[in-house]
């Protein structure tokens, strides 16, 4: 792991997006874990880093889009922990909503997430635990989600981010909302222009330090 701030690392050896660590209050969360043929390199890495972050005690998933989110259900059982997911995201895991687009109906039969039984479905804005906040951020996916841990901002693929910590539209294909999404974009250039963000991490862009850091 890389450590990218106080108690927030980025891992090396999963598959699929990039994925995270925090870490602290006695809890630590890995964020985006990937996909399945990444599970041992993660598991791995994870176990590696408890002297550091202590024992993986939550999943949490930007998104539910295989390259983000397939590896969750085989880590909450091999580690106990809790996943966390964007309620509209767990409906489509579900079966109980279809994906918006045509490509995307065929992305969820062609790469297969399995929905951790027991997940935690988030709704609105709050915290996992204390210092990790979260926030909707939805338009790649319905239930797409943001999160924050101190000054570090976790945006997945809700937008495309430049080295600068500026953010612009994700790739259209695979957008389940371009109005939506949108929207979104305006929402975390705002957050990132007012609040106390130092970094960025991405889904498939590197860490960004943003131009305006705080103080």
């Amino acid at each position: 792991m890389r450590l990218i701030a106080q108690d927030c690392y980025q891992l090396d050896h999963q598959k699929g997006s990039h994925g995270f660590v925090v870490a602290g209050a006695g809890r630590a969360a890995v964020i985006d874990p990937g996909m399945s043929s990444g599970f041992d390199g993660v598991v791995a890495e994870l176990r590696a880093g408890e002297a550091t972050t202590g024992p993986i005690t939550d999943i949490v998933l930007t998104h539910y889009d295989a390259d983000h989110a397939q590896v969750a259900q085989r880590l909450q059982e091999t580690l106990g922990a809790t996943v966390w997911i964007g309620a509209a995201d767990a409906d489509i895991l579900r079966g109980r909503v279809e994906p918006k687009t045509l490509f995307r109906k065929v992305l969820q039969r062609v790469a297969r997430v399995p929905f951790p039984e027991g997940a935690r479905e988030l709704d609105g804005s709050g915290e996992i635990f204390a210092g990790l906040e979260y926030f909707p951020t939805p338009g790649h996916t319905p239930g797409h989600y943001a999160y924050q841990w101190r000054g570090v901002l976790f945006t997945g693929d809700a937008a495309k981010v430049s080295a600068d910590g500026s953010v612009s539209d994700f790739y259209a294909i695979v957008i389940n909302d371009k109005p939506v999404a949108a929207r979104t974009v305006q929402l975390l250039a705002e957050h990132i222009r007012t609040g106390s963000v130092d970094w960025i991490c991405s889904g498939h862009n590197a860490v960004a330090r943003t131009s305006t850091p705080t103080p």
